[in-house]
């Protein structure tokens, strides 16, 4: 269950469809490649381990997951971005609502360029795009 969890922040049918209302705010910045190396090595199962998260249901659709708490090794723990109260909808245009999309989104992070994660922030969509440099 877990892991599926983990999963929605990979992806979501929502970056994939076309979505109802404006399009999400974007929000750019970089990441080291080197840190993003770092979680996909240790793998999914820590990386799984150090998140809360539980499905968030819109009139009993599966939109995502929402982050409910972060243990202090999470690498996002302390990201001014993704924050407790966020619902996952999508990572890099994957869906994780079930554990093989979260792994198939995964295994894709270790050679994309970007890491995008989409999320529901109280009633907004914000795609927060982190362009990964060397």
């Amino acid at each position: 269950m877990r892991t599926l969890l983990l999963l929605c922040l990979i992806a979501a049918p929502a970056l994939a469809a076309p979505a109802k209302g404006p399009p999400p705010e974007v929000v750019e910045a970089t990441l080291a490649r080197a840190e993003l190396d770092a979680v996909l090595e240790r793998g999914p199962q820590r990386f799984i381990a150090s998140i809360r998260v539980r499905p968030h249901l819109d009139g009993g659709r599966f939109l995502g997951f929402q982050l409910v708490g972060l243990t202090p090794e999470a690498p996002f723990v302390n990201s001014p971005h993704i924050r407790p109260g966020d619902v996952v909808l999508a990572v890099n245009r994957e869906p994780i609502e079930r554990p093989e999309q979260f792994m198939r989104a995964w295994e894709l992070l270790a050679r994309a360029d970007a890491l995008e994660v989409l999320v529901l922030r109280a009633g907004r969509r914000v795609l927060y795009r982190w362009t990964l440099k060397p």
